[in-house]
């Protein structure tokens, strides 16, 4: 469950609590005071507990409302499905497309099995779920998965979001399959009649009736050409810890944008080496993507794929 969920109910019952041991104090029942310090005292450690640790896995709350909706009781399990479904498969698709780079078109998802996530509680309020990494391993630090669900929760907001400038955010990191996942997901809430709040980490935000139907004109009206491209140049700039890169072309333009993992890594161990790939000319392997958002200009976003091959062996 997420940390703000749990902090939340126990915050709520210690509010209760403080009330309960106010009453007990004012018509004087010792007996009371004393289990209402003692629950409280036991409150008030799980909550310090919690601030204090670090949460490193995966774990994010839906909870739906609007038609579908039948209280806090129950939610059409067709519309549930649906939006599960759509909910995993972007995760699964932003992990890729952060790990791999480019997808092919078609076809099965590559990692899918590395970011599946469980239902571990159903969530009252109105109605939702909660969706858990699980593993049995300690982790020290934030891992791969959980890092892909407070992305996910980033753009879901952001696509909802009344300013255009933050979908255009949400398009300078993700592909025309994910775009495609995106405009599934807002069209599912849409015609259902549906809203969504979304509970991850420390975050909290609500996709009210007016931010699904932003969120469905925005993706149905976008669209991002991506192909694979070769270009020769120098490297002025890598920036293995954020995945960033600066490249001048041939033609003295200089383009720049990410990197996958796999070259990031590569330019690790290639500095470990002692060599060096800056102010070196290299035949490079890209990602081009070409993005036509509604009544916005056309943006060029590049990734780079591979470092290629080295032009200049001698330099």
């Amino acid at each position: 469950m997420p940390r703000k969920l749990k902090l939340d109910s126990l915050r709520a019952e210690l509010s209760s609590i403080i009330s309960l041991l106010d009453e007990a104090r004012g018509i004087d029942d010792p007996i009371g005071v004393i289990q209402y310090e003692y629950r409280m005292s036991i409150i008030e450690a799980e909550i310090s507990e919690l601030e204090r640790d670090q949460e490193t896995k995966a774990s994010v709350a839906l909870f739906f409302g609007g038609r579908p909706v039948f209280g806090s009781r129950g939610v059409s399990a067709d519309f549930a499905g649906r939006a599960l479904d759509g909910f995993q498969e972007i995760i699964s698709k932003v992990y890729a497309n952060l790990e791999l780079g480019r997808m092919g078109s078609r076809g099965r998802v590559p990692l899918a099995g590395k970011t599946n996530l469980m239902i571990t509680e159903v969530a009252k309020g109105s109605f939702g779920f909660v969706l858990d990494e699980l593993n049995d391993q300690m982790e020290m630090a934030d891992t791969a998965l959980k890092k892909v669900v407070d992305d996910v929760a980033i753009i879901l907001e952001k696509t909802g979001a009344i300013e255009d400038s933050s979908f255009e955010e949400v398009l300078e990191e993700i592909d025309d399959r994910t775009l495609i996942s995106l405009k599934d997901f807002f069209k599912n809430l849409e015609k259902s009649e549906a809203t969504l709040r979304v509970v991850e980490g420390s975050k909290e935000f609500v996709l009210d009736d007016d931010s699904v139907k932003r969120g469905k004109i925005r993706t149905e009206s976008t669209f991002i050409d991506e192909n694979e491209e070769v270009m020769e140049g120098v490297f002025i700039g890598f920036l293995p810890e954020h995945k960033k890169f600066e490249f001048k072309l041939n033609s003295g333009e200089v383009i720049w944008g990410t990197a996958t993992k796999d070259v990031a890594e590569s330019y690790a161990n290639s500095v470990e080496k002692g060599l060096s790939i800056i102010n070196k000319k290299w035949r490079a392997k890209f990602d081009v993507r070409v993005v036509k958002p509604l009544n916005r200009p056309t943006k060029t976003l590049y990734r780079l794929l591979e470092f290629g091959t080295k032009v200049d062996k001698n330099a």
